[in-house]
């Protein structure tokens, strides 16, 4: 027998014993467990019904009650006033209380008045001898009333089985309102278990009760299931007056969740076994490789590797034998090459890094700002019309803090580093992730934003001002109060960029350059007409790069002509400082 049909063999083995096992888990173990969690659930709708229909004879006793321990009650036993009969001896009330019958007995056990509901009628004649004497003690005495003997509950309510069906019965003495005194009689209320009484019960409790007339009680409440769809739960309550009979409440049900179960299960395990097979098959192709071609792997990967020289694509067998240790010399050899190409990558983007970072303050610097600017337009090239294309509206500031030099001065240039940096914080927390941000030199900073209007232009020079102002400079030995100054220039949207006396790219890049240097020119005039301020100026639509002022005369005569104009916010200048 080859190695490969016994690889196949234990593998097939291997699949059987886990498809055994996870059935074996199910069968014993999950669906009997299911099973338990249903039958309680079905002995708690039987329990719950049960407790309904104790509640029910709860409101009969206490019906009963209300009745008999009445003085209009008491008179009547006593005096047999026809009034009280007519008015309330009536199906009117029996209908207001949901009963089927009213009876009231003297204290010898003669019918004072009675009513009946049409499902009671065939009570009528033998209630007393056929229903109540049952449920009497045989010896009682005469003096005891009729209704209340030792086999009756103590509560005054209970189930009897009668000539219309099983009957719930609740019985009251009859005293005075009062309660105090010799009773007069026994009252009586009885309402049958009927149809709509169980429909009564379903509708209250959600439930497809059934409530019949069934043999003597068991023990306990009996579960089965009569199919994958159906369970049948049924219990039975004991009759006071029939102890071989009693009263059978079924329910029922169908069994969507284990129904649901056994097919999640059923899927699952057929998940399982296509698992195991596709997890045989992979084994079966990988101990194939291992076992067989381990000398022809290895040796047209080293050739390959000595043409390439590309150690990724080196894989080996890590065996113990001979064929394993020349494969792990070859893995070294490849890695320590790969980790020397990887280190010259790192170093090289390292180098890339400091060279668009400014090293003091951690922003871009010029050239970045360079990049940066190059990477907006190929996104203009691209198509790419949201706020973070050049096709959007452009704002470039120029930020330069004030009386930075006399910093340096007094306080020496380790303090000036310290206020370059925390004035880069405070940019950072003024500007958006998708901003350009750089330090173009000493105290000057530059930000790009893209999509926004005047008002937003505005909103963002004045919140530098503003944090700048308010910010204490220095350490905490020293603390500065310093001011900036910035200068910007709001291009429009859709603006031609192209210069037709330049290449595209050239002039693609002089128009950035445009831009800076009309953001330094407006710069400069907030210095002179003050500092601790901002100038700006929106450049017209239609307005061509190459029409842009690169000299103060230049942009007096822009200003003066209409390609640009001058940005002041709405009401009164908020921007001087004392």
């Amino acid at each position: 027998m080859s190695i490969k049909v016994k690889l196949i063999l234990g593998l097939c083995l291997l699949l059987l014993l886990l498809a055994l096992g996870v059935s074996v888990v199910f069968y014993r173990l999950i669906l009997p467990g299911a099973e338990a969690v249903e039958r309680r659930e079905r002995v708690t709708d039987l329990v719950r019904v049960e407790q309904a229909i104790g509640q029910e004879l709860k409101r009969i006793h206490q019906v009963s009650r209300e009745w008999g321990n009445w003085d209009d009650t008491y008179r009547f036993a006593a005096t047999h006033d026809p009034a009280y009969v007519a008015s309330n001896v009536t199906a009117h009330w029996l209908q207001q209380l949901e009963m089927d019958l009213l009876v009231i007995l003297d204290t010898d056990g003669r019918v004072l008045a009675s009513v009946f509901s049409a499902l009671a009628q065939p009570l009528a004649d033998g209630l007393i001898a056929d229903t109540l004497a049952p449920a009497l003690a045989p010896a009682a005495p005469s003096t005891t009333p009729v209704g209340t003997g030792p086999l009756l509950p103590e509560r005054g309510s209970g189930l009897l089985n009668s000539a219309a069906g099983v009957l719930l019965l609740g019985a009251a003495r009859i005293l005075p309102t009062d309660g105090q005194g010799p009773a007069s009689g026994t009252l009586y209320f009885g309402r049958l278990v009927s149809d709509a009484f169980a429909a009564g019960l379903s509708e209250q409790l959600q439930l497809p009760v059934q409530l019949a007339l069934g043999p003597a009680p068991s023990s306990a409440p009996q579960v089965e299931a009569l199919s994958a769809n159906q369970s049948l739960a049924q219990t039975g309550l004991a009759l006071l007056n029939d102890p071989q009979r009693s009263l059978q409440i079924r329910l029922q049900q169908g069994r969507p969740h284990y129904k649901q179960m056994l097919v999640s299960v059923r899927y699952q395990l057929a998940a399982i076994f296509l698992a195991g097979l596709v997890a045989s098959l992979v084994a079966y192709f990988l101990l194939e490789c291992i076992l067989v071609e381990p000398i022809l792997r290895l040796a047209r990967e080293a050739e390959r590797f000595s043409r390439t020289h590309r150690p990724e694509a080196f894989a080996f067998t890590a065996g113990r034998d001979e064929i394993g240790q020349l494969a792990r010399a070859f893995a070294d050899m490849a890695e320590r090459v790969s980790d020397g190409r990887h280190l010259l990558e790192r170093e090289r983007d390292k180098l890339e890094r400091e060279s668009l970072t400014d090293p003091l303050t951690g922003l871009g610097n010029r050239r970045y700002l360079e990049q940066a600017l190059a990477a907006d337009r190929a996104a203009d090239g691209a198509g790419n019309t949201g706020v973070g294309s050049s096709r959007a509206a452009r704002l470039v500031v120029s930020i330069d803090l004030d009386f930075f030099k006399r910093v340096n001065d007094h306080h020496g240039h380790d303090v000036g580093d310290r206020v370059l940096q925390q004035m880069a914080e405070i940019l950072r927390r003024c500007s958006r992730e998708q901003d350009i941000l750089a330090r173009c030199g000493g105290e000057e900073f530059v930000l790009v934003c893209r999509g926004v209007d005047e008002n937003d232009a505005m909103g963002i020079v004045e919140r530098i001002r503003r944090e700048t102002a308010g910010h204490p400079f220095g350490d905490a030995d020293r603390q500065l109060q310093l001011t900036c100054s910035s200068g910007f220039v709001l291009f429009p949207p859709w603006a031609p960029d192209v210069s037709p006396d330049a290449g595209p790219e050239a002039s693609k890049a002089e128009s950035d350059a445009r831009l800076l240097k009309l953001a330094d020119l407006a710069l400069y005039q907030a210095k002179a007409e003050g500092r601790n301020g901002w100038v700006g100026y929106g450049v017209e639509p239609g307005t061509a790069h190459a029409r842009l002022p690169v000299t103060a005369e230049a942009l007096h005569a822009a200003v003066t002509t209409g390609l640009v104009h001058r940005i002041s916010p709405p009401g009164p200048s908020s921007q001087q400082a004392a």
